[in-house]
């Protein structure tokens, strides 16, 4: 696991324009003009032929975009093309879809976070039978195809902290950077707390989406712990919007006209802007966590010491360095091709040095689907004490 220092490096220059977002990490990738076609301004090349090609679950989703920012960026820095071919609807069959006309228009790599757990065994047996390495990151794509996942973070801590975060701002705690894991600030927190059993919501992605879905079951695991028994209810309240601004806006308003939950946590990004869009307006007293940019939960979260945080629908949420993980992926691509890299429990890799990271190594480890994962950051909590740091950053 890397340690906080690499991921207070956060402030990579992510710098956005409307939708669209150039990195400035890099020195050997300087920013590009922002008036400049997205292909041609991440340094990529205008078509998948000999292409690394590069797909988030949406095109124009912002965790993707600043994903693929970093990704095109170390790509550059290696001297090598590279292209986003994410879909217009966040589904298999249209991931599949764009696979299938990348391995047509001969890509060089797939590297995918994938939009659920099954439909792609005959695309990625496709890509496969084509000598195109396939890599996942973010939401796992089957370990019988792809040669590695790159995890963002723990799913254990990533599930828990967001369960502790939860119950942390239902009961008024502030966060305590002396203690970033929150374990010991929620079980004081419970121990003191004698009001009514507290119920959590999920706003989540889609029904079928892997990486959610494994968070999901790892907040699941933490309220199993003898430390919530009797004061939070340990099933989950879910509800999901298809990383759809609308549909989770819709399922924001649904919570709040049910008046269920006291808090709810949204492990996505466009949920969580949208849930905080939803309870800031309806004054609601229901409290927001979960995994945010920054800069899309501005208004909706306390900005310096002097702040109530509790007087905002989110006091606290979590994330990591975005960028980062998609310059990683790209570094897993450049290890496979070009190093030999298979992906195997034990095999390592080294990233060559990238904006404020040195060289790095990873090392593939078991993933717990069968497969292999490597293991490039952990969660990272803003809140009042940070956000004016990172809201015109990330």
């Amino acid at each position: 696991m890397k340690n906080l220092k690499k991921i207070l490096a956060l402030g990579l220059c992510v710098a956005m324009v409307g939708a669209t977002l150039v990195g400035c990490g890099s020195k050997a990738a300087p920013a590009a003009d922002a008036a400049a076609p997205a292909a041609e301004a991440a340094g990529n090349s205008t078509d998948v032929k000999g292409a690394n090609v590069f797909m988030f679950k949406s095109v124009g989703n912002a965790f993707g975009v600043i994903m693929y920012d970093g990704f095109s960026s170390y790509m550059k820095q290696v001297g090598e093309a590279c292209i986003e071919k994410s879909p217009a609807e966040t589904t298999v069959a249209a991931q599949v879809q764009l696979i299938d006309e990348a391995i047509t228009g001969g890509a060089k790599s797939l590297s995918i976070s994938t939009n659920g757990d099954t439909g792609f065994d005959e695309v990625f047996a496709k890509a496969q039978s084509n000598n195109i390495p396939v890599v996942s990151v973010d939401s796992a794509a089957s370990a019988d195809y792809r040669i590695t996942h790159n995890n963002q973070a723990s799913s254990a801590d990533i599930g828990a902290m967001q369960v502790r975060a939860a119950v942390m701002a239902v009961c008024g705690v502030p966060f305590d950077s002396a203690d970033p894991s929150m374990e010991a600030s929620v079980e004081k927190a419970l121990a003191d707390y004698s009001g009514d059993v507290i119920n959590i919501g999920v706003l989540s992605a889609g029904i079928d989406t892997p990486v959610q879905n494994g968070w999901i079951a790892e907040m699941e695991k933490e309220l199993a712990k003898d430390v919530y028994a009797g004061k939070v209810n340990p099933e989950l309240d879910k509800k999901y919007g298809d990383d759809e601004a609308t549909k989770s806006t819709t399922q924001a308003q649904a919570f709040l006209a049910e008046n269920k939950v006291q808090v709810i946590i949204s492990p996505t990004t466009v949920g969580i802007a949208a849930a905080g869009e939803v309870l800031t307006q309806a004054k609601s007293t229901i409290k927001l966590t979960g995994l945010g940019l920054p800069s899309e939960m501005a208004n909706y979260m306390p900005a310096s010491d002097s702040d109530d945080e509790f007087s905002f629908v989110c006091p606290y949420m979590m994330l990591w360095d975005v960028s980062h993980l998609g310059a990683s992926t790209a570094a897993i691509q450049m290890a496979v091709q070009k190093d030999g890299f298979d992906g195997k429990v034990g095999s390592k890799f080294k990233m060559e040095a990238w904006g404020e990271y040195g060289e790095e190594e990873f090392t593939a480890e078991d993933n717990g689907d069968g497969g292999t994962g490597v293991l490039t950051g952990i969660p990272y909590t803003f809140y009042k004490g940070n956000m004016a740091d990172w809201k015109d950053k990330l």
